[in-house]
């Protein structure tokens, strides 16, 4: 099971990677950047919800 330290630390992950695509942002390498952290950010969104679901059953 996911649990919040781990959502912690991938949402961490996910700003850093934002933070270095911001810097890559030539030769079109920042929209297949972007779009592989955007695809990772809605699975830490979905598994933040699941988790909050959880807690409060």
């Amino acid at each position: 099971m996911t649990t919040k330290a781990d959502i912690d630390a991938a949402q961490k992950a996910i700003n850093a990677a934002n933070n270095a695509i911001g810097k890559l942002d030539l030769c079109g390498l920042y929209d297949c950047a972007w779009q592989a952290n955007n695809n990772y950010q809605r699975i830490i969104d979905y598994n933040r919800e699941q988790l909050e679901v959880a807690e409060h059953e």
